[in-house]
């Protein structure tokens, strides 16, 4: 990539100052930070128009996922969901009343085949 002296210059200034929502923005970085070499400076578009059309690639992803859900599905998933939950909790007490149901009926059979035995023990003692 060939870069002209006003591209450098360009990247510089981004790369090397304060960013806009620094306490101040535009002073030129120094101490801790590191200056680039003129190889990483002339990478640096490349490197950031990159980063910046993959950036893009996400927006766009991202709007396009929220195009697919309108208010009005959000608001029938949501319909749907709160009906499909009450739905299980009458199963499921129906469910609980139906167990009830079928204990007392094996416990009821219980009783009739000890009668029965009972029953039968006598007519056979007769």
């Amino acid at each position: 990539m060939h870069l002209t002296s006003p591209d450098l210059e360009d990247v510089l200034q981004h790369i090397w100052v304060a960013g806009p929502g620094t306490a101040q923005p535009g002073e030129l970085l120094a101490g801790d930070a590191t200056p680039l070499t003129r190889a990483q400076a002339q990478a640096a578009p490349a490197e950031i128009l990159t980063q910046r059309t993959r950036i893009g690639k996400l927006l766009r992803r991202v709007r396009d996922l929220e195009a697919e859900w309108t208010q009005e599905a959000i608001q029938r998933i949501t319909t749907e969901n709160t009906t499909l939950k009450q739905r299980v909790r009458q199963l499921t007490a129906d469910n609980r009343s139906f167990d009830e149901r079928l204990k007392a009926a094996r416990s009821n059979l219980r009783f009739q085949d000890r009668r029965v035995a009972d029953l039968e023990a006598q007519i056979a003692a007769t």
